[in-house]
């Protein structure tokens, strides 16, 4: 992995010279594969070709970009407007970047990503006047968060053919650009999917702690060499089938599973995607035998109890001990400090000791994150996606109780429901990322005031019958509501969710931390019933933010 701005680029990636119009021919299918690695194979196939589609289309904006910005100074306000541009309508990237060639960077998007211009580069470990392809493609680490992130990085030169530095687009592989393709084409829970570059490294895993991580090495360093030898013939075959046998943490066993791969060729080293079945035994983690007839937050507070009379290094040793009382049929619970590492978690013994602040759910929601900021805030409840240990690892809604022990750690007990929304339609959620930029992207240009009135106009330029939009000052203060405009003006600081967490509050300080995804309960504008909203907060300035949301569904 690589930190950011140290451009140690070992990918060389040719987005739109290698997938434009690419068709992958379907794998040969040999007479003696046994029938269990027929939806694998087939899965594989289709997510290939997600990924080139999607790869071919990001390629092809991003060398429109440069092909403009060539007739521009770096520096200058057409080259921060063809950034904002590539911003609004590709939702995969997280930041953009335009660097110099100096190596200074003189325009970044999003506004949250401001603070970066002036910054001098103070490594780049390529020449980029001897570049075998336009396109350069690495994973790094954010240091300031701990979270993974796809890099690739297109040399700029004017219409003179002088280097003139190049634009830095930013993806979270977790959540974006190659885990929709997944989405769209994996029908059921339990199966697994994996994209490897040519080194082995993983662009994306369904686990997300995987992200930037060597699954070769991996494999070797936890004693597992049946599945490094695997790893190894994926990235030496172009498609193919095999089973191993790996350690699971989240059933706390050994479980084998079926594989097949397919290569997605470029001209400078390939993508292998990797689709994968349990063909043991399933079943999850040992059921508790122990069982509580206590609701979420009186098990919690008995937890919290015990941890103020026997102190923190004892109650840890409780809480990971899977015989504990603190281990039911009903509830588990779990210990965190404040910065994100687990401290206990007895159902996932492999996390404890792990920081996982990045760790997001499948919609891009942080999970850690939410609950220390829940727990920053005084304790209350939590929103996210998991899968059910207890269920067949079945992605369910998690409602979490969260109550600090003291400022440093904090515990959290949930409950898996079957009854919640869960499912998102990922190309809608795509298109209110796009949405909600492109009211940014308008406001940055023509001011607060004219973005307000266009967001406040009936059927105006900006309406939305599936997206819904709130604009909010960085008090809490309501400044546009287009489906609800008699709430102008009030606080959302005061609104509460069925459990009582602050919904103003909430989006307020997603919006103070960069923006993201959220959960919220949310009463439908039209039946006034409460639904599962995934919510997606972007900050305009330090003084107000965009809040957009859509409904989640109980079915796919």
């Amino acid at each position: 992995m690589k930190y950011l701005f140290s451009l140690i680029l070992g990918i060389c990636l040719v987005l739109s010279v290698c997938t434009a119009g690419c068709v992958l021919p379907l794998p040969t299918q040999q007479s003696d594969i046994p029938d269990y690695y027929a939806e694998q194979v087939e899965l594989a196939h289709k997510f290939a070709l997600g990924i080139s589609n999607d790869t071919s289309a990001l390629g092809n904006a991003l060398i429109s970009a440069i092909e403009y910005q060539s007739n521009f100074s770096a520096d200058s306000p057409e080259v921060l407007e063809s950034l904002r541009d590539l911003y609004m309508h590709n939702p995969s990237a997280t930041s953009i970047y335009r660097v110099n060639a100096d190596n200074v960077v003189v325009a970044a998007v999003p506004e949250s990503a401001s603070h970066r211009v002036g910054y001098q580069i103070p490594l780049l470990e390529f020449d980029p006047f001897n570049l075998a392809y336009p396109i350069y493609h690495s994973t790094y680490v954010r240091e300031s968060t701990g979270e993974t992130h796809l890099l690739f990085c297109v040399p700029v030169y004017t219409s003179d053919g002088i280097y003139d530095g190049f634009l830095c687009y930013v993806i979270d592989p977790k959540s974006k650009v190659l885990v929709v393709p997944s989405r769209s084409v994996i029908p059921r829970e339990g199966v697994i999917v994996m994209v490897l570059d040519e080194n082995g490294d993983v662009l994306y895993a369904d686990n997300t702690k995987r992200i930037g991580q060597n699954a070769v090495l991996n494999a070797q360093i936890a004693g597992e060499n049946e599945t490094a030898a695997v790893m190894k013939e994926m990235l030496l075959t172009q498609n193919g089938t095999a089973t191993y046998t790996a350690y699971s943490f989240s059933n706390m066993k050994y479980i084998t599973i079926a594989v097949a791969w397919e290569t997605l060729e470029t001209r400078s080293g390939p993508l292998t995607i990797a689709v994968g079945k349990p063909i043991t035994d399933y079943q999850t983690v040992v059921r508790p035998s122990s069982s509580t007839d206590e609701t979420l937050e009186e098990f919690v507070q008995s937890a919290y109890l015990y941890a103020v009379k026997y102190g923190k290094d004892a109650a840890i040793e409780t809480f990971n001990d899977p015989k504990s009382q603190f281990v039911t049929q009903q509830y588990t619970i779990s210990a965190i400090d404040i910065n994100g590492t687990i401290l206990a978690n007895p159902m996932l013994p492999g996390d404890v000791g792990v920081n996982l602040i990045a760790n997001t759910d499948v919609n891009g929601v942080p999970i850690v994150k939410t609950l220390v900021q829940r727990a920053k805030q005084g304790g209350g409840y939590a929103l996210y996606l998991h899968p059910d240990p207890m269920d067949n690892q079945e992605m369910k809604v998690k409602r979490s109780y969260v109550m600090p022990v003291d400022e440093n750690w904090f515990i959290v007990a949930g409950i898996y429901t079957d009854t919640d929304e869960k499912y998102v339609d990922h190309q809608l959620q795509n298109a209110m990322v796009a949405y909600t930029r492109h009211v940014a992207q308008y406001a940055q240009t023509y001011g607060k005031d004219a973005a307000i009135d266009a967001l406040n106009t009936p059927n105006g330029l900006f309406y939305s019958e599936d997206i819904r939009l709130v604009a909010v000052d960085s008090a809490g203060t309501i400044l546009a509501r287009p489906y609800n405009p008699e709430l102008i003006g009030n606080s959302l600081l005061g609104a509460t969710d069925i459990y009582g967490s602050s919904l103003g509050r909430d989006l307020v300080v997603l919006a103070n931390s960069g923006g993201g995804m959220i959960y919220q309960y949310y009463p439908n504008r039209y039946t006034n019933e409460n639904h599962m909203t995934l919510m997606y907060v972007l900050p305009i300035d330090d003084t107000w933010f965009l809040a957009s949301g859509i409904t989640m569904k109980q079915t796919p």
